[in-house]
């Protein structure tokens, strides 16, 4: 019977080759993670947006399609839920959504504030 040679070196070549690749993982991992975050804050007010509606605030907000595209709903069900959602970019706030009565009240950190009506549009003047 013919014993396996165990290589210590190739051995620990292969697990260093291991770790590495799951620390990449891992890192890029955490890079997704980070970025966007919809928190939902306690308000008295709620109010369900309609999809087009929270295209509009989102972008009056500052951002992109592909942001609204994955963020949207958790805006939306944010506002129908709680009433009023913060989202913060890279840990930073930079836009908080509140309901008032049946408006949407926009604040940025960017872009100023501003007030959204579902049924009659951009409440103050300046349409963005």
């Amino acid at each position: 019977m013919k014993h396996n040679r165990y290589n210590s070196k190739n051995g620990r070549v292969m697990i260093l080759s291991t770790l590495l690749v799951f620390l990449a993982l891992g890192a890029a991992g955490c890079a997704q993670n980070r970025g966007i975050e919809v928190l939902p804050l306690g308000n008295r007010g709620v109010l369900t947006l309609a999809s087009d509606d929270v295209v509009e605030v989102m972008r009056a907000a500052g951002f992109s399609d592909m942001q609204i595209y994955e963020h949207g709903t958790a805006l939306r069900d944010g506002l129908a839920r709680s009433g009023a959602v913060q989202i913060k970019v890279d840990g930073t706030v930079e836009a908080v959504f509140a309901i008032n009565g049946d408006s949407v009240y926009i604040s940025t950190l960017g872009r100023g504030h501003f007030v959204y009506n579902p049924q009659t549009g951009w409440v103050n003047s300046g349409q963005r």
